[in-house]
């Protein structure tokens, strides 16, 4: 196969998983309110699509499937803050370390059926797979630690 060929294999696979999306499980684990109490600790998966945006997924206990967009272009306009969690979750500090200023931040809303929300905030402070983490807070009192695994 000529060099021809091999870029058109490469252009068709990259067309392929552009035109195709991409999507990556991850998990929402209660690390305070109600969830957190429950024995053994619940584990919620998720589902996180698309490439520099898309969709997240997380069924909660009660029928709540919780769906909301994000995405790395644009403003994050959201009215809402989760630094204190991101603090209380990994470490005293962590968030002015390594969320506030950092790129690859998405803030956003899932709405769930029956009419409740999960405020999140997800960061990929170096830009590299497998660093993905980030915070949700519903208005049930949960608070649960994102995890990603890209």
């Amino acid at each position: 196969m000529g060099s021809f060929g091999i870029r058109r294999g490469i252009s068709g696979t990259i067309l392929g998983v552009v035109l195709g999306g991409c999507a990556v499980t991850g998990s929402f684990s209660p690390v305070r309110g109600p969830l957190a109490e429950l024995k053994p600790a619940p584990n919620y998966q998720a589902r996180f699509t698309g490439a520099l945006s898309g969709e997240i997924t997380v069924n909660l206990p009660g029928d709540r499937s919780c769906t909301g967009p994000w995405s790395l272009r644009g403003s994050q306009q959201q009215s809402f803050d989760l630094s204190a969690d991101w603090d209380q979750i990994y470490g005293a500090g962590y968030y002015s370390a390594h969320v506030l200023g950092v790129r690859e931040f998405v803030r956003t809303t899932l709405k769930c059926t029956g009419g409740s929300v999960i405020r999140t905030e997800v960061s990929n402070e170096s830009n590299r797979r497998g660093n993905t983490r980030g915070v949700a807070e519903d208005d049930h009192g949960n608070v649960f630690k994102v995890s990603v695994y890209n």
